[in-house]
């Protein structure tokens, strides 16, 4: 949560410092003459180490709100890593001077429990925060939290001064716990959506040679930009595989193998919330309102690192989402005689101007067989298959296109028909009519990507 998001917000960052400095000096003064310095000195440090937490995990809210939570089974997963261990050092201040300035160990405890899950709910629930919510995050703070509650009243019985919370502040802290404690619950219960990870699966290493394809794929994409450290090699178990590697700061890149062909870059887009890593073309990228701006920037990366898509293809422009806020897919693809070729470059664009997703399938037009199978005859193959009328149900616009089967570069119809929640799709060969890949899928939507 913590770990990378402020690089490139130094100011932010200082203004944080500083604003979190301020609530607990003016703490300090407007207790101290009501109580004593020591007494006054503990409240402040607990204003602080309240105020600190709260600004640094509200930062960089996407104002999209998710209403989701991911929920790790592995508990022990939030102790290991480095961004867990940084989360209980930035939530121990709070139990700490909670204890030292209450001098009641099980107040403070239920104090840092009642803080931690205020702040993970906040993260899922509120516009202007909208950060990514998580378990891990959520014990690790609270984890912090009790530990620092459990130092501090160890700290107090060796300290002199300092004063126990009355009772009367206790009932009305109560008194004010007690209604974000009900709006907390009803959150998780009627608005957030907890979501399960799933825990990945040993997979191997990616040898020396799938390294460097991968880190030359890299640099043909992004110039001196993003490299190889840890790759893994996944096989698909369906005669297709990759070789993958995460990217600093969030995201991933990675080849197809043996035959790499393709291409793929994620970075994490900044309407996330976790900082700012989609990629910034160097000299290119700039903030775009419009679809034209998302096309111009795009043009220019492609001129500059993808020429070989650009001769005799058709450039598109597509709003990733319908009100634009997460930005533009630039797309350049070549047909011959009607057929949609395997070459691709897709561009993601955000409003930023920055890349978030790169799609580069560099394939010479192949050659291929004549169709026999014209569209008629491919539904009347594909009706027969499914046992549907001629006619029936929602269908698609099919994708005329050149694929690869069995090592031969084939025309294919791919179809799709949508029937009530039931999704029929295949593909039919445009020379010899066979049908392949027949699948049924009960859904309320999907897509077809060639």
């Amino acid at each position: 949560m913590i770990e990378a998001v402020f690089q490139g917000h130094l100011l932010f960052l200082a203004l944080a410092i500083s604003v979190t400095i301020a609530a607990g000096v003016i703490v300090y003064f407007l207790g101290v003459r009501r109580t004593s310095r020591t007494q006054a000195t503990f409240n402040g440090l607990w204003a602080s180490s309240t105020v600190g937490p709260v600004a640094l995990t509200s930062w960089s809210g996407s104002g999209v709100m998710t209403y989701e939570c991911a929920v790790n089974p592995d508990v022990l997963v939030a102790f290991t890593s480095t961004q867990g261990q940084l989360n209980i050092l930035l939530f121990a201040p709070f139990g700490l001077f909670a204890a030292l300035a209450t001098r009641r160990l099980l107040f403070a405890v239920a104090a840092g429990i009642l803080f931690t899950a205020t702040v993970e709910t906040a993260q899922a629930t509120v516009p202007f925060i909208s950060r990514l919510c998580d378990s891990d995050d959520l014990v690790a703070n609270t984890v912090g939290a009790i530990t620092g509650a459990v130092i501090g009243e160890l700290v107090s019985r060796r300290l002199r001064g300092g004063e126990p919370m009355t009772k009367v502040a206790m009932r009305r802290a109560m008194v004010v716990g007690a209604p974000i404690l009900v709006l907390i619950v009803a959150a998780w219960i009627a608005v957030i959506d907890p979501t399960r990870t799933v825990q990945p699966s040993n997979v191997p290493a990616a040898s020396a040679v799938q390294k460097r394809a991968l880190g030359d794929a890299l640099k043909k994409a992004f110039g001196a930009g993003p490299s190889v450290s840890d790759a893994l090699y996944f096989n698909n178990g369906d005669g297709t595989a990759a070789v993958t590697t995460p990217l600093a700061g969030g995201g991933y890149a990675e080849i197809t193998w043996p035959d790499r062909e393709q291409f793929t870059a994620h970075f994490t887009p900044s309407y996330y919330g976790e900082g700012v890593h989609a990629y910034k073309i160097p000299g290119v990228s700039r903030r775009v309102s419009s679809a034209d701006g998302a096309k111009d920037i795009a043009a220019k990366y492609a001129s500059a690192y993808a020429p070989w898509a650009i001769p005799g293809s058709k450039v598109t422009v597509s709003a990733i989402d319908e009100s634009e806020e997460i930005g533009w897919m630039v797309e350049w693809r070549r047909w011959k005689a009607g057929v949609l070729m395997p070459m691709r470059l897709s561009i993601a664009i955000e409003p930023s101007g920055r890349v978030i997703d790169l799609i580069a399938r560099h394939i010479e037009d192949p050659q291929l067989p004549e169709a026999q199978v014209n569209e008629q005859k491919a539904w009347g193959i594909f009706d027969g298959h499914f046992k549907v009328e001629a006619g029936q149900g929602e269908r698609a616009e099919p994708i005329y296109l050149a694929e690869r089967r069995d090592d031969q570069w084939r025309i294919h119809w791919r179809l799709s028909v949508r029937n009530g929640d039931t999704i029929l799709s295949a593909v039919i060969d445009a020379t010899d009519g066979s049908i392949h890949r027949p699948t049924t899928t009960e859904t309320s939507a999907a897509e077809q990507t060639p």
